[in-house]
């Protein structure tokens, strides 16, 4: 994969509700660890997100049904707490 297009580098951050649903999709043109902080923000302040994903960016339309490069949950964020 070549880096000279932008496009095949974005990042694209789901979160989804407890039925699986997304409810909330931001690109990120972030790396991982900033992908990942972007999801783990997500989660904190987006009602009814629990579960926070990075995939790399797909159609608009998309469902992200594949393996998601990175994810956490609400519980990784209270086990985080709980340190």
């Amino acid at each position: 994969m070549s880096n000279s297009d932008p496009m095949q580098s974005l990042l694209v951050v789901i979160a989804r509700d407890a039925t699986g649903q997304i409810v909330t999709r931001i690109t990120s043109h972030r790396d991982l660890v900033g992908a990942m902080h972007t999801a783990r923000c997500v989660l904190q302040l987006k009602m009814g997100a629990v579960r926070g994903e990075v995939h790399r960016q797909e159609a608009p339309t998309s469902n992200y049904a594949g393996q998601p490069l990175a994810a956490m949950s609400v519980d990784d964020l209270a086990r985080e707490l709980a340190r």
